[in-house]
């Protein structure tokens, strides 16, 4: 597992050399720091930063007696790329094998204004090691699926079991997840209503999707014939 620290270094820094004051590693620890500690917007992460002692910036790796003004964290997150800072805390994962696997999309909080539509994330979770295994940036109007057909070939899913909802349900999805050697669980819900006739059918009177598909005209004749036999003969 690599550390919070080791991750952030390997984000790619696009400024250039004149611009840096600070390491961009001790802007994003700083800022994390700052976002556990209640700072929601960048202002608020300014104003936590500079109430920093300096041995307090010292520990994050800022040898200036004050942290960054309140632009400098507005221009570093500008050119730092969400697929970079996805692909970095996504490496600061326990080891182990991961279990049980959640494919889920959100829409970043925040993220959206005038100008852009917002950051829609689809991640995997592991439940059993509490932490996001991978993640992926996904155009707001993805349906997800072929992000997450990217996302699963990169994950170590020997001997884990995938689930998600109804947007999952996608063939090469699973081929790619039993491929890796995991297992997957998807929804199937109302609104694939062929998908759905067509899992009720493949298992039969075993599924308990069977009792809410129609009858079949040869059932219903069977049925109505019975109806017209008197009874005792």
């Amino acid at each position: 597992m690599s550390t919070l620290w080791a991750a952030l270094e390997g984000i790619p820094d696009h400024r250039t050399k004149k611009g840096r004051r600070y390491e961009l590693a001790s802007i994003a620890t700083l800022s994390l720091a700052a976002m556990l500690s209640g700072a929601n917007d960048l202002r608020a992460i300014f104003r936590w930063g500079r109430r920093l002692t300096p041995k307090g910036l010292e520990m994050l790796g800022i040898k200036r007696r004050k942290a960054p003004c309140h632009a400098t964290y507005h221009y570093v997150f500008r050119e730092i790329a969400v697929d970079d800072l996805a692909r970095a805390l996504g490496g600061v994962v326990p080891a182990g094998a991961p279990g049980h696997v959640i494919l889920d999309g959100k829409r970043l909080r925040g993220s959206h204004d005038d100008t852009s539509p917002g950051v829609h994330v689809l991640q995997a979770f592991s439940t059993r090691l509490q932490a996001t295994i991978g993640s992926l940036v996904a155009p707001p109007e993805s349906g997800e699926v072929v992000e997450a057909l990217k996302l699963v070939k990169d994950l170590p899913l020997a001997g884990a079991i995938v689930t998600g909802d109804a947007a999952f349900t996608f063939a090469p999805l699973a081929a790619a997840i039993r491929e890796a050697g995991g297992d997957y669980f998807f929804f199937v819900k109302g609104n694939q209503p062929e998908l759905e006739a067509e899992l009720a059918h493949a298992f039969g009177d075993d599924s308990p999707l069977a009792a809410r598909q129609p009858p079949r005209a040869g059932r219903r004749q069977d049925r109505s014939a019975r109806s017209q036999t008197p009874r005792g003969h």
